[in-house]
């Protein structure tokens, strides 16, 4: 009996070949390709064996497709998409950088068609829990492989399908929206920054030196009609000094800003406070908290994100705590009286049925405190050492949430999740088309 040889990759069939060689990574993939003239073919094959690499990995999120038009190399998009692949998911001001006193920003980036769209996460104001999503940022390619930034500075624009399909639309040549680039570093910080060659172009129109030639470079469209628009806003085409000043403020000279990625988005076991979450203030307005874990300082942080009121300069912790702070059960009668005589702050829900228009609270949950931990307000912060005298406390749900107070006060906020499998709990989209 003839012993059965094994067989050689070059016996397969080709499309279980290109199958085989979309799971392997970039450099094994050049390495493969060196070793045979056809096998070189194989991996430089940007209809087959790259469309099938990009449609493994982000088949599910994005239409491949339909990125650059449908003329875009398959090759290139896999780069571009590797690239932004990990913008995706949320993302809170970096407060190291106080250059600039405006309010706190939280962003969320999510998959669309053919693009990635930027969202600006703020609570809404409509008394309930609804979180309010606002497009500002859309990332798409063109056909040969570039990457296409918008930016919306004033924040009315909304860019739908068709618009970022079509390079002559008329909404991506409006003087509210301008091109940034994005710059993503390895320890997960985000820059956005007005890109070079549009900055250069609002330059020379800013100080009447033309720049209608450069416009067709960068927009990519002929700038008649447009040009009379952004001559209208712009400083050097007006006429007194105070049509100057308010167009200098309309203006809005965009500046870099910086973002860092938030991780750890869901409670754990070890870390139960953990994520992003969102609250009743005193106010009866809603807040949304991120709280952070620091295990190698022993501390734990709450702090407000997405407030559009709020200037950063003045984000301080909610509170502020140890990991090992917390106090198992039974509790004392000082501590069972400071929590059971203090109000949960609720919402207030109108009934949806007709001829009732009388607002009515939401009815109390039954909250089965697990445990508890000492808390510090912004008068006591953890730098300072001051744990002798906690002026908060912090109570840990049997269902995953938690509450927070201060003895100063006579209530307790009750903090539930913004996010479940990656998503926006009861997110509201805001577009002003």
């Amino acid at each position: 009996m003839e012993p059965i040889l094994p067989s050689s990759f070059s016996d397969f069939p080709e499309d279980v070949q290109l199958c085989i060689l979309s799971w392997l990574h970039q450099s094994e993939l050049e390495a493969f390709a060196c070793t045979s003239k056809n096998f070189f073919t194989l991996c430089n094959n940007d209809e087959r064996l790259w469309f099938l690499k990009c449609s493994r990995r982000w088949g599910s999120q994005t239409r491949i497709k339909k990125w650059g038009g449908g003329k875009i190399s398959y090759r290139n998009l896999f780069h571009l998409l590797n690239d932004y692949e990990s913008l995706i998911g949320f993302w809170n001001y970096d407060y190291y950088d106080r250059r600039y006193a405006s309010p706190s920003q939280l962003l969320l980036f999510e998959w669309g068609l053919f693009y990635i769209t930027g969202y600006r996460v703020f609570p809404s104001k409509c008394g309930g829990y609804d979180v309010v999503k606002k497009p500002f940022l859309w990332i798409t390619a063109t056909s040969d492989g570039q990457t296409l930034n918008y930016l919306d500075m004033t924040e009315t624009l909304s860019l739908t399908e068709n618009d970022l399909s079509c390079e002559d639309s008329e909404k991506l040549r409006s003087p509210g929206l301008i091109l940034v680039d994005i710059d993503l570093s390895e320890d997960r910080c985000l820059k956005l920054r007005e890109n070079r060659q549009f900055l250069e172009l609002r330059k020379l129109l800013d100080t009447g030196s033309g720049g209608e030639d450069q416009y067709e470079i960068v927009y990519r469209s002929d700038p008649d009609g447009l040009m009379r628009q952004i001559y209208e806003i712009l400083p050097s085409k007006t006429s007194s000094k105070k049509e100057k000043w308010r167009a200098r403020r309309r203006v809005h000279r965009w500046h870099t800003e910086s973002f860092l990625k938030i991780m750890n988005l869901f409670p754990t076991p070890p870390r139960p406070l953990q994520g992003l979450w969102k609250g009743i203030g005193p106010k009866k307005s809603l807040n949304l908290y991120l709280v952070s874990y620091r295990e190698d300082r022993d501390y734990i942080c709450c702090v407000v994100v997405g407030s559009d009121s709020t200037p950063r300069f003045f984000c301080e912790p909610i509170f502020s705590t140890r990991t090992t702070a917390f106090a198992e059960f039974p509790l004392s009668f000082e501590e069972e009286h400071a929590y059971n005589t203090r109000p949960h702050l609720r919402p207030v829900a109108k009934s949806n049925q007709a001829g009732h228009d009388r607002a009515t609270p939401f009815q109390d949950e039954d909250l089965d405190v697990l445990r508890m931990c000492y808390a510090f307000s912004p008068h006591y912060p953890y730098h300072r050492g001051s744990f002798e005298h906690p002026d908060g406390r912090v109570w840990l749900y049997a269902d995953g949430t938690f509450g927070f107070g201060f003895l100063r006060d006579d209530y307790i906020v009750d903090l539930k999740p913004m996010v479940k499998n990656g998503r926006l709990i009861d997110a509201i989209r805001c577009s002003n088309e």
